[in-house]
């Protein structure tokens, strides 16, 4: 028998491309170390309040509690399937008997192990959610999922495990874990765990286990001695080095506390509040102090709800103790721009760590965040984000973060390591912008999530200008019932205006706003043969005054192919046109099946012609082609916006693209002066009726697109007071109650309501449970079924690349090669380096998931491809000619810098 003290340092932990191997022990001391130094120099006072809440303790006990369970995480590596994956460290272990059983991972080994060694501590023992139960499978979980609970694995842990080993396999587990308890100053059992201390815990241990494993930290470890003996004066001085190494390894990785400038609005921004931001600057601190709560802002389009966003949750996480920002958007383009906007506040604004962070799939292509040939280190000199934090599943734990709204909803998804993704978002505030812009699907997985952060105490800001009333009451009742007050009424919101609800304030407070008139003007459109809307003669008439006397004007087009068609059309008109002596007007067409490369060019020369600093750089005259791709968070102002017929709170998105800006009414044409317009394209019939071409109704539902028709013919004199007439047509429109003869029921509202209740069936389904309600924790975890979806739900599209063909057979992009042949990693596993995969993937295009069957060889992507996670799922189109022409299946495609991915050449039209 061992001494109760002596520990076996053959006993690995970590090996692999080490010069030696590092000690089981020594890795647990370093991860309870380093939970020690996130605690003391990373957590936000108000994460910490939450993860000492979910343990039903104080903040020192948490502290230590946390530590001694990271430093049993790995506990069961001490396990013979385990040590014996390093032959020779394996054969370097004495007296331990030989095990025949089949191998058992070694987290799912400490979920079923630690159990009893609790109990024997004096952790409570009973129901699922005892504290005993709780540790056992959090810990069990540290590699991103959780296994059921069962009651004969807890009572007889060797026995229903033989992996584990008996003998002195059992006695140095003993030893360890009983070295780990004293070491950590062998804290008392926790009271109770709930599920969300549970999930908090875990996500904790995993970014301490995660930072001490990196090679470079272990093998400084290595480099600085390693502990000579077994005993407990040397591991505990292992300890203390490793608590006087892990700070810098957190600054290293960009992990740190964040601090504001103290100010007022003024200080925020460079300029004065207008209505809705003194509005909020003025009431929200007062209701803030030590109350976090759930801020809705609904106020027009270009109303500066961004700037009072910042500064309202700057306000609400320093009243919190959670400083920072994940602010989630619609799409990646949103994304890119909005990172733009929080990087000049943050430069500002901002003390101490400060690291941001740009999540979105395609995140490491946009040049401002991730410049060709950087070198991201420890953070100084202002990067955005070290290296560290740009790794997988890391980028939510950065202090201030930007990304799709997918990268929050993932925390509440069954999925891998959504408990890492929890723990980022429970230490600073959710931002939401565009709330209405989110499907049923995904407003179910955020009524989820709001409910998680309401009764973590987080503050959340949602944004929206055109938000049925409905819809922004159901998720702030989310909040609240999260918060334990569910029965708390939601003030209604008086447009425009913002409510705030909290545990002991619910507030609905009514701002100015600037008022102007948008006129609306309807144009019929006859279907073509071919299925399109007949657009020209009606653009023709309304653009002429443009060619005359110049001015800017945007056409926005329901799907990629209508607006590619409309684009021809125009560019051939305006280059036979007469233009008075004049220049003819520059034309751009934008939309999401250019190369990412190309779309992000074309994005930021738009923003250079249309956006409010343009300045002598917004063309005398001009017209954009776009699709939907414009309508949210890109700040474009236009002199006439000309749309295809949508869903009212788009269409209201896309107004707001108009004379945006007051400071360039100066510069606007005669024709366009003082009159903010829209104008909509309606397809008809022959009768003159509606008549909804064929690919509209997979863009927007039938109903909402004849409603939205009923409510513009109903328009008193074709206009639209703004803001006082904003949310009436979008209640009118988007309306779930049909008990009258003024609201009646058609069979495509029943369509539109069953897809709804539908969807948030689906997003149940798929999401954890909400809080209190987890009885097992690996009910957090996923299963088969819930794999298979996404934040998306039918998010049905893939990626394309298009190469073209060398003289020697050889795939090009541009003048350089396809990355074929893989390179770098070593000998035993060759990795394509961040180049090559930049190259390919600055050149990839989305199309929609019905072009990828009946694909052809020539389309299937190199087979070295097929292990990398970014290029595996690619598809490829050989192209040739003069046209740039290729299949895909039996899909004839071209491809033009100027029309993107086609389905006809830039020639046609």
């Amino acid at each position: 028998m061992d001494d109760p003290l002596d520990v076996d340092l053959a006993l690995w932990g970590k090996s692999r491309g080490l010069p030696t191997r590092y000690p089981l022990i020594c890795h647990l001391l370093d991860s309870a170390a380093a939970v020690e130094a996130l605690w003391d120099h990373y957590l936000s006072p108000g994460l910490r309040t939450s993860l000492a809440g979910g343990l039903g303790t104080d903040e020192l006990h948490a502290r230590s509690l946390l530590a001694y369970w990271a430093g049993l995480h790995d506990i069961c590596k001490c396990m013979s399937c385990f040590q014996e994956q390093d032959k020779i460290g394996f054969s370097q272990l004495a007296d331990y008997p030989e095990v025949n059983a089949t191998p058992k991972g070694h987290a799912f080994a400490a979920h079923v192990w630690l159990g009893q060694l609790l109990s024997a501590l004096g952790y409570k023992v009973g129901r699922t959610p005892s504290p005993a139960i709780r540790v056992a499978q959090l810990l069990g979980g540290h590699h991103g999922t959780f296994s059921p609970f069962n009651h004969h694995e807890f009572r007889d842990p060797l026995g229903s495990l033989p992996a584990l080993g008996e003998g002195r396999w059992e006695e140095q587990r003993q030893i360890i874990a009983a070295v780990v308890h004293e070491l950590t100053g062998r804290p008392e059992p926790p009271q109770e765990v709930s599920d969300a201390g549970g999930a908090l815990a875990c996500g904790l241990v995993i970014l301490a286990d995660w930072l001490v494993s990196q090679d470079d930290f272990l093998r400084k470890r290595i480099d600085a001695g390693l502990p000579e003996r077994g005993d407990a004066d040397c591991l505990e001085r292992h300890l203390t080095r490793s608590r006087s190494a892990v700070p810098q390894l957190l600054r290293e990785a960009g992990l740190g506390r964040l601090t504001f400038k103290p100010g007022g609005f003024s200080d925020d921004f460079p300029f004065q509040p207008n209505g809705l931001q003194r509005s909020i600057s003025e009431s929200l601190p007062g209701l803030v102090d030590g109350d976090p709560g759930l801020l809705l802002i609904m106020a027009p389009m270009g109303e500066g709800k961004t700037e009072a966003a910042l500064h309202a949750g700057r306000l609400m996480g320093e009243a919190s103790g959670r400083p920072g920002y994940f602010i989630g958007l619609p799409t990646m383009a949103t994304s890119d721009q909005m990172l733009r906007r929080v990087d000049g506040f943050r430069r500002d604004r901002i003390e101490g760590a400060d690291s941001l962070t740009l999540l979105h799939g395609m995140a490491w292509l946009n040049a401002a965040y991730s410049p060709e040939g950087e070198e991201i280190g420890v953070l100084t000199h202002d990067p955005m984000a070290t290296r560290w934090l740009r790794g997988s599943k890391r980028g939510l734990l950065a202090n201030l973060s930007v990304g799709t709204i997918d990268q929050a909803l993932m925390a509440v998804l069954r999925g891998r390591h959504n408990v890492l993704r929890m723990l980022g978002l429970v230490g600073k505030v959710l931002v939401v912008d565009e709330v209405h812009a989110y499907d049923s699907y995904m407003q179910g997985l955020l009524k989820t999530l709001l409910g998680w952060l309401g009764a973590l105490e987080v503050p959340v800001v949602l944004l929206s200008a055109t938000l049925p009333v409905a819809v922004g009451r159901r998720l702030a009742e989310a909040y609240l019932a999260g918060a334990g007050c569910r029965d708390q009424q939601v003030p209604e919101v008086t447009y425009p205006g913002w409510i705030y609800v909290s545990p002991r304030a619910a507030v609905s407070v009514p701002v100015d706003s600037r008022e102007r008139t948008l006129r609306v003007e309807t144009h019929d459109v006859p279907i073509a043969p071919d299925g399109h809307p007949g657009r020209l003669p009606a653009l023709r008439e309304i653009l002429a005054p443009l060619l005359r006397e110049g001015g800017c004007a945007a056409v926005i087009c329901n799907t990629v192919a209508e607006a590619q068609q409309t684009y021809l059309m125009l560019r051939d008109w305006v280059r036979r046109s007469e233009t008075a002596g004049r220049k003819p007007p520059e034309i751009r067409l934008l939309h999401s099946r250019f190369e990412a490369q190309r779309r992000e060019q074309i994005t930021q020369e738009m923003v250079g012609w249309f956006g409010k600093d343009a300045g002598d750089g917004r063309p005398p005259a001009a017209i954009l082609v776009a699709t939907q791709v414009i309508e949210q968070s890109l700040d474009l102002d236009f002199d006439v916006v000309v749309s295809d017929l949508a869903p009212i709170a788009l269409l209201l998105q896309r107004a707001g693209r108009c004379q945006r800006h007051p400071a360039l009414d100066g510069k606007r044409p005669a024709w366009a002066k003082d009159l903010m317009r829209l104008v909509v394209l309606t397809p008809a019939g022959q009768e003159g009726t509606l008549a909804i071409p064929r690919a509209w109704p997979y863009v927007y539902p039938r109903a909402l697109l004849r409603r939205t028709h009923d409510a513009l013919a109903g328009l008193p004199d074709g206009v639209v007071a703004i803001p006082g007439a904003i949310q009436g047509l979008v209640d009118q429109v988007y309306d779930e109650n049909f008990d009258d003869e003024t609201s009646p029921c058609l069979s495509d509202d029943v369509a539109r309501l069953a897809d709804e209740q539908a969807k948030d069936l689906y997003a149940q389904m798929a999401a954890i449970p909400t809080p209190g309600r987890v009885g097992d924790l690996s009910q957090l975890s996923g299963d088969d079924f819930v794999s298979e979806l996404s934040t998306r739900l039918g998010a049905d599209s893939g990626r394309v690349v298009c190469c073209t063909v060398a003289s020697d057979g050889q795939l090009m992009l541009g003048d350089k090669p396809l990355p074929v042949v893989e390179a770098g990693g070593g000998a035993a596993k060759k990795w394509f380096t961040k180049d090559q995969v930049r190259l390919v993937m600055s050149n990839t295009i989305p199309v929609p998931g019905t072009w990828l069957s009946g694909l052809s060889a020539d389309n299937a992507a190199p087979p070295a491809w097929a292990d990398s996670p970014h290029l595996s799922d690619l598809v490829v189109v050989r192209m040739s000619g003069d046209q740039m022409s290729g299949l895909l299946g039996d899909r004839s495609l071209w491809l033009s810098a100027e029309l993107g991915l086609s389905e006809f050449p830039a020639t046609a039209g």
